[in-house]
C-alpha cells in the first residue's frame, strides 16, 4: 500500500496543474424578423438590437428591395471581459451580379462586447439590390474558435 502513496500524491499533483475545460459560450435567439432600415435615433440603454426596431417576427422574410431581416441573441458563459471574435458565416440561395459575379454567402469576423460573461450579438442583412432577391434558404451560423454557437435560419419568399 505505502509504495502506491508517492504515485498517488505525483497524480493528484498533476491533475491539480491541468486547468479546468470550460463550458462553451451558449445563446439563446432574443428576438429576429424584420426590422427597420432606419436606426433608432437614441436606442434605450440595454435594448437587445439596439441600432434598429423589430417591425415583424417572423422567419418567412419578403424580397423586396429596402428589407431588412435577421436576429439577435444573448450570448453568456465567455470566460473573459471585453471584445470577443466571432464568426458570422452566412449562407444564401446563389446570387448573380450584373457583372456575372456570384455569391452564396459570407464569412466574416465580428466583434461581441462581453461584460459579466456575457453579451448581445446581432445580425442582419438588407437587401440593397434586385439581383439579391432570390428566393430560398439564409442561414447565418456565429461562432467562435472553438465551434459554432448558435445557427439561426430564415426563409426568403416572393413580396406579396
Amino acid at each position: 500500500m505505502k509504495r502506491f502513496a508517492p504515485f498517488t500524491l505525483l497524480a493528484a499533483a498533476l491533475f491539480a496543474l491541468v486547468p479546468a475545460v470550460q463550458a462553451a459560450p451558449k445563446a439563446r435567439i432574443v428576438e429576429f424578423g424584420v426590422y427597420s432600415t432606419e436606426p433608432v435615433a437614441n436606442p434605450p440603454v440595454g435594448t437587445p438590437i439596439g441600432r434598429y426596431q423589430l417591425l415583424k417576427k417572423t422567419r418567412k422574410i419578403p424580397l423586396k428591395v429596402g428589407v431588412r431581416f435577421g436576429f439577435c441573441a444573448e450570448i453568456e458563459g465567455i470566460e473573459m471581459e471585453g471584445r470577443y471574435t466571432l464568426t458570422e458565416i452566412v449562407r444564401h440561395p446563389l446570387t448573380t451580379q450584373p457583372n456575372g459575379i456570384e455569391s452564396a454567402g459570407w464569412n466574416v469576423p465580428r466583434m461581441l462586447n462581453v461584460a459579466e460573461g456575457k453579451g448581445i450579438w446581432c445580425g442582419s442583412h438588407v437587401f440593397k439590390e434586385a439581383w439579391e432577391l432570390v428566393p430560398g434558404k439564409w442561414r447565418f451560423t456565429v461562432g467562435d474558435g472553438d465551434g459554432d454557437i448558435l445557427i439561426e435560419e430564415f426563409e426568403t419568399v416572393k413580396a406579396q
